[in-house]
């Protein structure tokens, strides 16, 4: 028993030695500053600090009153077919009178000026049902560019997080150099970033697995994978920059907080 207890004592120990942990920070997979496509007033703010959001959720938008208001206008109008089967109902009585006229022709009992006239008048009604088809058509053409307008006027989030910092208030004007209205991390997965030496860093692998500890602090040590070994190294540190991810999807742990990567 003791002889057992001796080689699995030499077994961790060997282990250790070909283990090394690197110092590092939990960061966010990714984060961005939300800002406000064009110059105007913030007109709302639908989420606060430490909100979670999900991608596509509407976090803030521009006032878009004016807008609305040309949109309902280009709504009635795109939708307004009076004119239409109106100049649809002469062209039809025009189409008539000629097709009754064309065999009176040949019977001798109608003059050619008068098939001439018939078809030069059917010929206008055709022309201003056209007219009116293209109106409907430029109606729904700003209709539909006054939503994509007003929708480009909503923030939306671009990918599932959390709102970690508010920058702008409702009633506020924003745009220009002031455009950042807030920002959004993706906190998981969590990455960490180390900078390893060249040798250590030429041993690992691209999603090799990694242990993330967290001494002092109340976490769970997490499995992590290699997702990044930079091409090149920094010449003056000989240093080649690392990143692994490890999922965090209950938001559990803490971007930001210090850790310990082992790398076996």
């Amino acid at each position: 028993m003791i002889k057992w207890a001796l080689w699995i004592a030499l077994l961790l120990w060997v282990n250790g030695l070909n283990a090394a942990s690197y110092s590092g920070f939990t960061e966010p997979n990714r984060e961005i500053a939300l800002a406000a496509p064009e110059m105007d007033i913030l007109a709302s703010l639908n989420v606060q600090e430490g909100a979670q959001v999900k991608q596509g959720d509407v976090v803030a938008s521009l006032d878009n009153r004016v807008l609305e208001a040309a949109l309902e206008v280009a709504k009635a109008r795109k939708n307004a077919a009076g004119r239409l089967k109106a100049a649809q109902t002469i062209a039809k009585l025009h189409q008539e009178r000629l097709d009754r006229l064309t065999p009176l022709l040949a019977k001798g009992h109608a003059q050619a000026h008068e098939i001439s006239e018939a078809r030069i008048a059917l010929e206008s009604a055709q022309a201003e049902v056209q007219a009116a088809r293209d109106a409907i058509q430029e109606s729904s053409l700003e209709y539909n560019r006054l939503r994509a307008q007003i929708e480009r006027r909503r923030l939306r989030s671009p990918f599932n997080g959390m709102v970690t910092q508010i920058i702008r208030q409702p009633a506020e004007w924003v745009g220009g150099q002031q455009a950042d209205i807030m920002r959004i991390a993706s906190v998981d997965p969590l990455r960490v970033t180390l900078h390893l030496p060249t040798a250590a860093a030429l041993a690992l692998k691209k999603d090799q697995m990694v242990k993330v500890h967290f001494p002092g602090l109340d976490f769970a040590s997490q499995s992590a994978k290699v997702t990044f070994i930079a091409p090149i190294t920094d010449a003056s540190s000989d240093t080649v920059k690392i990143h692994v991810q490890f999922p965090n999807p209950k938001y559990s742990i803490r971007s930001g907080v210090k850790c310990t990567v082992e790398i076996d």
